[in-house]
């Protein structure tokens, strides 16, 4: 069976790497993968969408995840994660980061940032975790790694072996940004009840 997982926030959270790192722990395992991405207006803090699609076993036949097919979202920014979930499946988990990041157009005014997000995914029939993954990365000192906290936070919905995970962090990040994320991905299990 082909998982399909969907990263989704605002450029400059992290979502095309932590994209390219678990497509990576994927062909690390031996797996299937294809990856594909969306980066709209990334740079001035736009809506960016990655697609992963793996199996340890068949075939992927395409990098785009269907509409409503996604099995996990990883949602890097509350309200990206409420516009994409109609991309989920009625029975997929969520795990979304607690911190908002306003977005121009509300900055700019006329327009608010709604106030039940959390609830509205909630609300949606989806198993929503609510995930501190900003406030975690900074008591390790490192803000970026919010990004790595949810990667550890998926890990635990999935089967792929902790040295695939190991192997695509050191291989995708900076050697300096390694040992946090590291750390990092722990505190994620950690969240998630795993250690």
């Amino acid at each position: 069976m082909v998982t399909n997982v969907l990263l989704t926030g605002v450029g400059g959270q992290g979502i095309i790497t932590a994209g390219s790192v678990l497509s990576q722990a994927c062909r690390l395992a031996g797996w299937r993968v294809k990856k594909s991405e969306v980066h709209g207006m990334s740079q001035r803090g736009g809506s960016v969408n990655s697609y992963v699609r793996f199996t340890p076993d068949g075939d992927v036949a395409s990098p785009l995840i269907p509409e409503g097919a996604a099995h996990i979202m990883l949602a890097f920014e509350p309200l990206e994660g409420l516009r994409q979930i109609r991309e989920t499946a009625p029975d997929a988990t969520v795990l979304v980061e607690e911190r908002r990041i306003v977005p121009v157009t509300v900055s700019l005014g006329g327009v608010g940032y709604p106030d039940d997000v959390l609830e509205r995914l909630q609300d949606s029939g989806r198993a929503v975790t609510v995930v501190p993954a900003t406030a975690t990365a900074l008591e390790l000192g490192e803000a970026r790694a919010a990004n790595t906290v949810l990667l550890g936070g998926l890990s635990t919905l999935l089967e792929l072996p902790w040295p695939a995970w190991e192997r695509a962090l050191r291989g995708t990040l900076k050697p300096r940004a390694v040992e946090v994320n590291l750390r990092a991905f722990e505190a994620g299990r950690e969240l998630m009840g795993a250690g």
